[in-house]
């Protein structure tokens, strides 16, 4: 039974990766994106929703932006003991949709509907970590967010927003019932944690100006808390008393606070500068709780992991010239750290600190715009050792990019 367990809490282990930083998405616009390191003060378009609420003030009719934003990307693992693997499916498809609207000359309101956080990650079913991580992972998070924003005077407004999320968490790995059984020819179960929940929390910004150049922003936004509730799902059992094919599944996953502050600073009534700074803090989530019901024997006594994630920073710049009336050039760097550590990295959220490039084009006409961005993301090469998995050490290489299209129309 030792075995057994050993086996089982290869997989728990997996869940210690999901809920921080390493699974934010960046930017969710065109124009955002297009500037992504200094996007706090300077972005305009309807995403200030969920970005800036005190930006509301600033949008002068109705807006509707509506983005969709596909990921490309791979990553490839050499394990320690020379093994090979690469993630496969690298389409990672997401999008959002904003509608702000002025409701008096002081008072705005706005609406989002966005993936602000979330992992989708396949792995071959007989690859490296059939037996020690999911060959499927995947957590999506849906945010709405209703928003308010109010102009104090011609220098200050505030903005305060609700952030209501919808998530599901989804796991699927290999379980070697002739390895654990010591019965060679059994054919290999597939475990399933499936559950989902609601979370909520709240976040406000403050927007100043100094002199007519000189704009300021401070955001905040407060942990969510999501329990999920499910089913765990094990099949091919060989022998009653192992496990029962299905019992209840719960968890839980806290999405962290957030402080950011922006500067941005008009050089010419056509070419503005920005700069951004955030502290997110992945610390106040010390671990995973999983409960899986009557079949929690098959995870060796384990409750919970530790996450044992840092908290980390993001900082970049960005930069937007209007080349003329109707068109609009973006360009940007951000770079953000990972939280995650040696002992704790898992496959099913390949990532590492990340420096991210982009460049924007927008072009409007009446009263529509278009909005492209592209951005590269770089990643060093993880080497992994000494993690608590060891079929997780080697290293990883990867390769991300990331194309943005939005639309705006006022009205």
């Amino acid at each position: 039974m030792k075995r057994f367990a050993a086996f089982a809490f290869s997989f728990v282990f997996l869940s210690s990766t999901f809920g921080a930083e390493g699974l934010r998405t960046l930017p969710d616009s065109a124009e955002g994106m297009g500037m992504a390191g200094g996007r706090l003060i300077l972005l305009d378009d309807a995403s200030v929703v969920r970005t800036n609420p005190a930006s509301l003030t600033d949008i002068e009719e109705s807006t509707l932006t509506v983005t969709y934003q596909p990921w490309h990307g791979k990553t490839d693992f050499t394990g320690a003991t020379g093994v090979k693997d690469s993630m496969v499916n690298p389409w990672k498809l997401t999008g959002s949709l904003y509608y702000a609207t002025p409701v008096n000359d002081t008072l705005s309101a706005g609406l989002g509907i966005s993936a602000p956080y979330g992992v989708t990650i396949n792995w071959p079913r007989q690859g490296a970590f059939q037996y020690n991580g999911a060959y499927d992972a995947v957590l999506q998070t849906f945010a709405i967010n209703p928003a308010m924003g109010l102009k104090i005077n011609d220098k200050v407004s505030i903005g305060f927003g609700l952030d209501i999320y919808r998530s599901k968490l989804r796991l699927e790995q290999k379980f070697p019932w002739s390895l654990v059984t010591a019965t060679p020819g059994l054919p290999d179960g597939d475990m399933v944690f499936d559950g989902d929940g609601w979370g909520i929390g709240g976040y406000f910004g403050v927007n100043f100006d100094v002199g007519d150049r000189h704009h300021f922003a401070v955001t905040a936004r407060l942990p969510v808390s999501v329990d999920y509730e499910g089913q765990f799902d094990i099949n091919n059992v060989p022998a009653a008393g192992l496990a029962l094919p299905f019992s209840p599944f719960n968890s839980e996953i806290e999405h962290p606070g957030v402080i950011a502050v922006g500067y941005a600073y008009d050089v010419s009534d056509r070419f503005s500068v920005g700069v951004d700074f955030e502290w997110t803090q992945n610390s106040t989530h010390d671990d995973v709780p999983l409960g899986i019901g009557a079949n929690q024997a098959l995870l060796g006594g384990k409750n919970a992991v530790p996450l044992n994630w840092e908290d980390s920073i993001s900082v970049g710049i960005g930069a937007e010239y209007e080349v003329c009336e109707n068109l609009t050039f973006r360009t940007g760097y951000l770079y953000s750290d990972s939280p995650m550590n040696q002992r704790t990295y898992n496959p099913a959220v390949p990532a590492d600190d990340r420096h991210i490039i982009s460049v924007g084009l927008g072009y409007t006409w009446g009263q529509n715009t278009i909005d492209l961005a592209y951005s590269m993301l770089l990643m060093d090469s993880t080497d992994v050792r000494g993690n608590v998995n060891p079929a997780f050490n080697g290293n990883y290489d990867y390769d991300w990019d990331i194309l943005t299209i939005s639309y705006t129309r006022t009205f």
